[in-house]
C-alpha cells in the first residue's frame, strides 16, 4: 500500500475561503500522484 499526500498551508486573511485552502490542497496532491507513488508534495505559491 502506498500514499500519496498534498499539502498546503495559508495565513487567513479577508479573502481566504475554506473552499480556497482545499482547492490548492488538491492541486498539490494530484502534482504528488504525478510524480509517482508514495509522494507528498507541498504546493507553494
Amino acid at each position: 500500500m502506498t500514499i500519496s499526500l498534498g499539502v498546503h498551508s495559508l495565513i487567513p486573511s479577508a479573502d481566504s475561503t475554506p473552499e480556497l485552502l482545499i482547492a490548492l490542497a488538491d492541486k498539490a496532491l494530484y502534482e504528488a500522484k504525478e510524480r509517482g507513488r508514495n509522494r507528498a508534495f507541498l504546493y507553494e505559491e
